[in-house]
């Protein structure tokens, strides 16, 4: 027999991906090892509060987790006295968008002093950033990012009038405008023209302080899923290549085609490819990966001109989604890794970074 690790699932949060992280937590939920985990599920609302919740009864809400119920307990916060809240071993975030994948949480998890599941605070606010993301991306030549300017949300109206029509100029239609620090396709617009662009950038400066607008590339949108390696320097391992494809009007994989109509995209997982393909891109994702300084997890998104042979890295996510049809365990699941035996490496991996974090030197004399 062995002791079973306390373990702090904490989902929901003050966040537009709110929704997406109730049901990746339900998923989670439901392929947690109650035998070898004391799970304690830990909801967030809108407003910044805490709950802590009946695990059992968690377990009956199957598709998306409550943040709370009439059995929860409302916690005064998560760092208390400059203890966790809540005694644990280790806790699995999977809190999406700002504060919660941008390195906040994470930096408030190392100030508790517990180990955590992922990307740790660099790692995860240079994922989140696109702009800063693809700026040290792009340092290795051979990795092609789409040409892109980025707005300000303090840019007057005239100056975002004018901002509109030096990138029509630049880069002309289609566009895709998309706020720099936001996953799950939130605020995102592909535009034709420079009405439909002026509404979009507006919109999507609602919910960040920065926005990027780039160029259409004509390609295929492949994700592949990156594991840290159990043996801590080793190199990440990779996953078989997905696919996503869109038989929507929106014509991209937008927040309605991901969680609203959902039959209107396939999620091809693995997807065929040129095997010359297949090694380039899985060669790119770890380098990425590495380049980032992830911990843990990351699901790596590319477009793929085949007929070109050409690939451009668009984003990298370090808290990606795990719904039932998530792109990043169904990667696993098809590459030799079950979703369960998935979750346990990404708990070991944290276990794992808390004990050499423990063993560092924190005084000089």
């Amino acid at each position: 027999m062995f002791d079973k690790k306390r373990l702090v699932l904490i989902y929901g949060g003050k966040s537009a991906e709110h929704e997406v992280s109730l049901v990746s937590a339900a998923a989670v939920l439901a392929n947690l090892n109650s035998e070898k985990y004391d799970i304690i599920p830990v909801g967030m609302d809108k407003a910044g509060c805490f709950f802590k919740n009946d695990y059992e009864e968690m377990l009956t809400y199957k598709t998306s987790l409550p943040v709370c119920t009439d059995k929860s307990v409302q916690l005064p916060g998560l760092l208390i006295d400059g203890q966790f809240a809540i005694k644990a071993d280790v806790v699995f975030p999977i809190a999406h968008g700002p504060l919660y994948e941008d390195g906040a949480l994470q930096g408030l998890l190392k100030l508790a002093d517990i180990a955590f599941v992922g990307c740790d605070v660099l790692s995860s606010a240079l994922g989140m950033d696109k702009d800063i993301a693809r700026r040290i991306v792009s340092q290795d030549p051979t990795i092609r990012t789409a040409q892109y300017r980025s707005l300000s949300l303090f840019a007057t109206q005239s100056e975002r009038h004018a901002f509109c029509q030096e990138v029509v100029a630049a880069l002309g239609f289609p566009l895709f405008v998309k706020p720099c620090s936001l996953g799950s396709s939130v605020g995102i617009h592909k535009v034709n023209s420079m009405e439909t662009l002026f509404a979009a950038v507006d919109d999507a400066l609602r919910y960040d302080e920065t926005i990027l607008v780039e160029e259409y590339i004509e390609g295929r949108e492949i994700e592949l899923a990156v594991l840290e390696n159990k043996h801590l320097g080793g190199r990440p391992q990779v996953s078989l290549p997905g696919e996503i494809r869109v038989h929507h009007p929106d014509g991209y994989y937008s927040y309605t085609t991901k969680y609203i109509d959902s039959d209107s995209t396939d999620l091809i997982a693995p997807t065929e490819l040129n095997p010359q393909l297949v090694s380039e891109l899985q060669r790119v994702a770890v380098d990425i990966f590495v380049r980032l300084k992830c911990k843990g997890m990351a699901r790596v998104d590319f477009f793929v001109n085949e007929h070109a042979g050409m690939i451009y890295f668009n984003e990298i996510n370090t808290v990606p989604g795990f719904t039932p049809i998530s792109m990043y365990p169904k990667l696993w699941q098809v590459s030799g890794l079950a979703y369960a035996a998935l979750l346990d490496e990404l708990i070991d991996l944290a276990l794992a970074h808390h004990q050499c974090r423990k063993k560092l030197v924190t005084s000089y004399q």
